[in-house]
């Protein structure tokens, strides 16, 4: 379920804020989306997204409009509210894979996960590891742990030699930035993390 997807990626990278009970709250939403479908009038007639540990609250407690349902959670077949689902219909699309690998709150988690782990003292197998136990629920196995270390070294060497491609990858989210000299290798971390985020068994199993 699309509150789940959002769950599990939060909590992956420890940014995932389990306080129960309270109002809903506005996330990250793409600019000028809500403001075209909208009467113009009364408080919602712009949108005004929350900051903080509301921005990173369980996907149960997401706002939704009706005439502007959030767009990251109907891609994950979550109801607009219109009319009553006793079941949820159950996609792969490939709309999934473009969210995934683009949505803020994605790449906000992949982040703050990769800087956390690189100030660990510890190897990038074990970092790998670690951070695909944390997402997966699982111990990645040598021949998975070798195709993702593959990864995150052709990452490292193409932002090595792209440092502004590197510090727009890092600039995503609100949630304050780790100060790390060696930053290709927080970003190749973060997109190596991000294509975990992606897998199969995570998304959809």
């Amino acid at each position: 379920p699309a509150e789940f997807v959002r769950d599990l990626v939060l909590a992956g990278s420890g940014l995932l804020n389990p306080e129960i009970g309270g109002p809903s709250v506005k996330t990250y939403q793409p600019k000028g989306l809500w403001e075209s479908a909208t009467s113009g009038r009364g408080i919602l007639k712009t949108y005004v997204q929350d900051h903080g540990d509301s921005l990173y609250r369980r996907g149960m407690y997401v706002f939704i409009k009706r005439t502007v349902p959030p767009p990251n959670m109907l891609i994950f077949d979550a109801s607009n509210r219109d009319q009553c689902e006793v079941k949820r219909s159950r996609t792969n699309t490939p709309l999934q894979a473009l969210l995934m690998l683009n949505d803020p709150t994605v790449l906000e988690s992949a982040r703050v996960l990769a800087e956390k782990l690189t100030l660990e003292k510890s190897s990038v197998d074990d970092k790998i590891s670690k951070a695909f136990r944390r997402i997966v629920c699982r111990q990645a196995k040598p021949k998975e742990l070798d195709v993702i270390r593959k990864y995150f070294d052709e990452e490292k060497a193409a932002l090595a030699k792209a440092p502004q491609k590197a510090a727009k990858l890092l600039s995503v989210g609100e949630a304050p930035q780790a100060r790390i000299p060696d930053r290709p290798s927080v970003a190749a971390l973060m997109q190596t993390i991000l294509m975990v985020y992606n897998l199969e068994e995570v998304i959809m199993k």
